[in-house]
């Protein structure tokens, strides 16, 4: 194989961003007992008091039952409220606790919103290039089916069929080229 330096730079980049991700997630978990988009969720709901899920979707850049599952889980732990809006009262509107607000206080900014806060920096075009690039690579790995979620929720999915071949976790991989071997059922 060919190992051509754009590609070792986007294997990098991806390598960056999932350490990153695991990394915040750990500290999330660790010292808060939620996951990172609990965490996003959260301070986007505290910075936006009276959001609807939509709206709230839309700030997160994810979609709205991402959103929905995560809402309910901060719900559950009595960091956020949902209650029927003024305006019309078949729409829910979100608030942060007194409980939310405490965590919240002092709280640095989530890996989500520096992701989200770098994109919106970029210029449109190169934003347009990174989406149909990530979207190619994605479609071409025989990923495209999968549910995007939020940043930072949950665990690694179970193993599952892609393309019709079975996909596992393997549990060590030492070199690209084992990843590449490990890879092959999925791009049939």
């Amino acid at each position: 194989m060919n190992r051509d330096d754009a590609s070792v730079r986007a294997m990098n980049a991806l390598r960056r961003l999932v350490s990153a991700l695991r990394s915040s997630g750990a500290a999330a978990s660790a010292g808060l007992g939620m996951s990172v988009a609990q965490l996003f969720a959260l301070r986007i709901i505290g910075q936006n008091p009276g959001l609807s899920m939509g709206d709230l979707a839309t700030r997160t850049l994810t979609t709205p039952s991402a959103v929905s599952e995560v809402v309910a889980r901060l719900v559950v732990r009595g960091l956020v409220r949902r209650e029927p809006s003024h305006e019309d009262r078949r729409r829910a509107v979100l608030h942060v606790t007194a409980e939310g607000s405490a965590l919240l206080d002092g709280m640095e900014e989530s890996l989500p919103e520096r992701l989200i806060a770098a994109l919106a920096a970029m210029p449109t075009d190169a934003r347009v290039t990174l989406a149909n690039a990530l979207e190619a690579w994605v479609t071409s790995a025989g990923l495209s089916g999968v549910t995007p979620s939020m940043l930072g929720e949950g665990q690694a999915p179970a193993p599952r069929e892609f393309a019709g071949a079975p996909f596992a976790y393997p549990a060590a991989i030492s070199s690209t080229e084992e990843v590449l071997e490990e890879s092959r059922p999925i791009a049939r």
